[in-house]
């Protein structure tokens, strides 16, 4: 299982913890991360480059990357359950100008070992479309269908006694094959195991389906929760991503999550996108059924159960700097003073992820002191709001070998993920017009992120830097660029 993520991952860093009080379950142990909502993972850029593809560069976020690898900033032990630490390193972006780089990051106390999560009313909500592709078998595993059935058994098979579940189909017509049932009924998987074909992908009407038997839901759980899966091609009814934002924000709005699961390399990534970022919601992509099994045990629980609502970080540099880009946070002007990120839901996660900064001096020579301050500010479950403030600095510490100082592991990887992950995009936009200026842009993104995974020697980044070759080859070749709907053109 691969990751593209549009939702920003966030780790602890290394100013210290904030100062905040949340519910019980939480231990001394700091080690889990914390997530916000959005889609989670990367498959569909690598999936493309692996049927031969050079994907768009709508496909090629930071964030998407910082979501494959566990990116810890280090700090003192927090007795809370959400804890926010900074830290900042200093290095030469693709350009060759030293600039500062500062890592905020997010993560949890609670311990997954004694994690009790809240009861569960799901309404399992299936595309059964064409595109789908129920009637051509189990094949390799790759057809979105074989995926949907794999993964919707393996999540029913985790309900208890305390959940309970509905099923909703939806293709040309919509059919509730399961009403309120319980987690542990043996009819669940039954229903689940008789799934097939049923025409065009009419999602408006499935969609408003699942949230009718959510409504009947509430106050019978602790979570109630839609789970779509979708390739995510609507042809019937509603097929714009503002309709669906509409249906699933007026479900928040009365306590009704939703995750979405787009399923093979045909998905609406853009559809995905839109939908996942509201309050309560999350977004996942898997290409092949093989990857089911290690993706729940990754993410299960935490996908179905928000810990806090109403997120905002605000990052804000000392005045002889200029915030020169930025990374998970959303794009801002050029005359922007402040990075801001506002995430409406914010999940458990095994992985810590980055949001980071990047910052340039009036002067080369006036990295020394560099700082930022950081306030957060969230909503727990409960409906209590907390606040803090951290700040990063860099002192002046010697640089190394590559001219970078970088205090901790976790803001190298960060570091060199984003600056791989900005190579990788801006090649994919000049591929549209220039391969030659594409395939010189990507050769230097690869050799610079060779160095520095060889400088840092973690498994992780040795994978990125064996695979993304794959992408210089396509161009070199001149391979068609996919869409976000996975179909090439040249």
């Amino acid at each position: 299982m691969r990751a593209w993520l549009i939702g920003v991952l966030l780790a602890c860093g290394s100013a210290g913890c904030s100062s905040m009080e949340m519910s019980s379950g939480v231990t001394g142990n700091a080690d889990f991360g914390a997530t916000v909502g959005g889609v989670k993972d990367m498959s569909f850029a690598r999936g493309l480059v692996e049927a031969g593809s050079v994907p768009p560069p709508e496909a090629f976020l930071p964030e998407a990357l910082f979501a494959e690898h566990d990116l810890p900033v280090e700090g003192s032990p927090c007795a809370e359950l959400l804890c926010t630490r900074a830290v900042m390193g200093v290095a030469p972006n693709e350009t060759g100008a030293m600039a500062a780089f500062a890592q905020v990051g997010l993560s949890s106390t609670v311990d997954p070992a004694t994690y009790v999560r809240p009861s569960l009313a799901i309404v399992a909500t299936v595309d059964i479309s064409g595109s789908m592709q129920w009637s051509y078998g189990d094949g390799q595993g790759t057809a979105p269908a074989a995926i949907a059935q794999t993964l919707l058994h393996n999540l029913a098979q985790r309900l208890g006694g305390g959940d309970r579940i509905a099923l909703v189909t939806y293709g040309t017509d919509v059919t509730t094959e399961l009403d309120w049932t319980d987690g542990d009924d043996p009819e669940v998987l039954e229903a689940v195991g008789t799934l097939a074909e049923g025409g065009s992908t009419n999602m408006e009407a499935g969609l408003e389906r699942a949230y009718e038997l959510a409504e009947e839901a509430l106050g019978s759980a602790e979570e109630v929760r839609v789970l779509l899966f979708t390739d995510a091609q609507p042809n019937v009814g509603a097929t714009g991503a503002s309709a669906f934002e509409s249906i699933v924000d007026a479900g928040a709005a009365d306590g009704i999550g939703i995750t979405v699961f787009g399923l093979g390399l045909g998905l609406g990534a853009d559809l995905m996108g839109h939908m996942a970022v509201l309050r309560g919601a999350n977004a996942f992509s898997l290409d092949h059924a093989d990857d089911v099994a290690l993706f729940v045990e990754d993410n299960w629980p935490w996908l179905a159960a928000p810990i806090a609502y109403d997120l905002h970080v605000a990052l804000s540099p000392r005045a002889d700097l200029s915030l020169h880009r930025t990374f998970g946070f959303p794009a801002a002007g050029p005359a922007a003073t402040e990075a801001k990120v506002d995430a409406a839901s914010v999940f458990l996660s095994k992985n810590r992820g980055a949001l980071l900064a990047e910052l340039l001096p009036a002067a080369p020579a006036e990295l020394a002191g560099a700082e930022v301050g950081l306030t957060l500010s969230y909503v727990d479950r409960g409906g209590t709001p907390h606040a803090s403030e951290l700040t990063a600095s860099y002192a002046g510490q010697p640089l190394d070998e590559r001219g970078a100082f970088m205090p901790q592991v976790g803001i190298d990887k960060t570091v060199a993920l984003a600056l791989l992950a900005d190579g990788l995009r801006t090649a994919a936009t000049e591929y549209g017009t220039d391969h030659a200026q594409a395939i010189a842009t990507l050769e230097a993104a690869l050799a610079r992120f060779a160095t520095d995974a060889a400088h840092i020697g973690a498994a992780d980044l040795d994978a990125e830097a064996a695979f993304w070759p794959q992408l210089l080859q396509l161009m070199q070749n001149g391979a068609p660029q996919g869409d976000l709907y996975g179909q090439g053109s040249y």
